[in-house]
This record gives C-alpha cells, sequence and structure tokens, in this order.
C-alpha cells in the first residue's frame, strides 16, 4: 500500500474507532512495509490486538498490540 493510497483510503472515513483501529494498523503497516500482527506472531503470544492484561490500579483490561 503507497501513502497515496493509505490517505485516499482513511482520509473520508467516517467509522468509528472501535470499527476502524486494527484495519487502519494494519495498513499503517502495509504501508511501512512491515509485518502485520498475524504474520509477525501467528499465536497472538507477543503482537497482537485486545490482549487481556492487569490494570494497575487492579482487576483485568485488554491492551491493543
Amino acid at each position: 500500500m503507497t501513502p497515496q493510497e493509505f490517505a485516499a483510503k482513511w482520509r473520508t472515513s467516517t467509522l468509528k474507532e472501535s470499527s476502524a483501529s486494527q484495519e487502519h494498523f494494519i495498513d499503517l503497516r502495509r504501508m511501512l512495509g512491515r509485518e502485520t500482527p498475524a504474520q509477525a506472531d501467528s499465536d497472538g503470544v507477543w503482537f497482537t490486538f485486545e490482549r487481556s492484561a492487569d490494570k494497575s490500579m487492579g482487576g483485568q483490561g485488554s491492551a491493543d498490540v
């Protein structure tokens, strides 16, 4: 994906963050010539979306990539 293709795709997007964030990140990685999370870490151990994490104030949450 070229920078121009990336900009054209996302310039007019009206998607909410929760609907677009993962695809946006994947497109950004592709534009930069980098592996996507699934390509880099097919087991989802260290490079993934929505990984369970302990919150600093206690309890559980999730973290992206």
